[in-house]
């Protein structure tokens, strides 16, 4: 399965629509920008389960139009701190 399919379905849309998949496909690429600026090495997201389960809370966190909602979700920083890569001897 896609990483977009795998998202849709978490996210609670079981059809198919350009737009939406558009609109879908942009929160899940600044999901991979979001971690790749907190350290992560995504390469390939759809094999590793940590990276997916970031990218849909991150995208589920995208859907609200709440601001106040806006915050840096505990989890969230988990994922970050759980994915950083740390280079030795560099």
């Amino acid at each position: 399965m896609a990483l977009i399919d795998d998202v849709k379905l978490r996210l609670g849309i079981y059809y198919s629509d350009a737009n939406k998949d558009l609109e879908i496909q942009g929160m899940i690429d600044g999901a991979i920008d979001y971690f790749k600026g907190a350290g992560w090495d995504i390469v390939d997201t759809s094999s590793t389960p940590l990276a997916n389960e970031a990218i849909v809370l991150y995208c589920k966190m995208a859907q609200s139009t709440d601001p106040a909602m806006l915050i840096n979700h505990p989890v969230l920083l988990s994922f970050v701190a759980q994915g950083r890569v740390v280079v030795v001897g560099e």
